[in-house]
């Protein structure tokens, strides 16, 4: 159920196009403290548009509409007089001033006050590639779905930073999000496919990969090679399969998983692992590096899990 400052901008979210044919609405989602918003802007026929300008813009005229709600449920009418508005606030390349508001122009001699509601630290990712476009709408529209599995199972999504454990290698900052209890399995084991195969090559490999899940074995791996990727998809097909999902860097202290991973997280079957220190990012310029190292750590993760169960 949409709150009152939900309505204005779910209002003023339909109603862009009609400020600026250069605007498009794209997907969106209000979620209970914060928004997610994607706009597809033709430059061609607004060179001028800035986006910064745009969103404060935004914030404060959301925030008229809900001061100025009749009985404090509908927003206000968007009148067209708004469109002149809306371009002098861009114009200016400031945030709109109390003569710029969403009221109708008889309404404005008893505007309500503004009233502060958004939190003007926002995050903001300019886009130009077709699939960070796609990965943004998927990542919006599963938006409210990992809100429920965070909120269901709030243990499950806890970081666990610096831990101790006998598999694991003591000389490593070890960092994990999911089910620490994956590591005390004495049935790990590696998956290494190849960039150099293609999926039909490595057909009879996966296949194997998803047999021993549905065993009771668990699979590690980064799971970054095509091959890698398509053993992970039908091992999240698996309703009985679990495994460990190795990082090639730090797990940053906020690291925010996947819609994909929350899903499998939510469900207690993944455990998110990274053996690196804070200082390795995935933007070093040793991507390469880390995977090959990384490789490395999980073969000698499944070996230690292997020594354990029969010493």
């Amino acid at each position: 159920m949409l709150t009152p400052l939900g309505e204005c901008v779910v209002a003023l979210w339909r109603h862009l196009h009609a400020l600026n044919p250069a605007l498009t609405a794209s997907n969106s989602v209000v979620m209970p403290d914060h928004v997610h918003l994607l706009l597809i802007v033709n430059c061609d026929r607004d060179p001028a548009f800035r986006p910064l300008v745009f969103i404060h813009w935004f914030m404060e005229e959301t925030e008229r509409m809900m001061a100025a709600m009749d009985g404090g449920c509908a927003p206000v009418p968007l009148p067209s007089a708004m469109r002149n508005d809306y371009h002098s606030a861009m114009a200016r390349g400031r945030q709109p001033q109390s003569n710029d508001v969403m009221i109708p122009a008889g309404e404005r001699g008893r505007q309500p006050p503004s009233i502060a509601i958004w939190d003007r630290s926002f995050w903001l990712d300019l886009s130009f590639s077709s699939r960070q476009l796609k990965a943004i709408r998927r990542y919006i529209r599963l938006n409210p779905a990992r809100a429920l599995w965070k909120m269901r199972h709030p243990d499950r999504f806890l970081r666990h930073a610096n831990i101790r454990h006998p598999l694991l290698a003591a000389n490593r900052t070890w960092d994990a999000i999911g089910n620490l209890t994956l590591l005390g399995s004495p049935f790990l084991f590696p998956v290494r496919l190849t960039r150099k195969k293609t999926l039909e090559e490595h057909a009879a490999a996966i296949d194997e990969i998803v047999e021993n899940a549905r065993r009771g074995m668990i699979p590690v791996s980064g799971f970054l090679s095509p091959g890698e990727k398509e053993a992970l998809r039908r091992l999240k097909a698996e309703p009985r399969a679990r495994f460990i999902k190795m990082r090639p860097c730090a797990l940053p202290p906020h690291y925010d998983p996947s819609a994909e991973d929350s899903r499998e997280l939510a469900a207690d079957r993944l455990l998110i692992l990274s053996g690196f220190p804070q200082s390795v990012t995935d933007a070093d310029g040793i991507f390469r590096a880390n995977c090959l190292l990384m490789n490395d750590m999980v073969v000698e993760l499944c070996e230690c899990a292997q020594s354990a169960a029969f010493s």
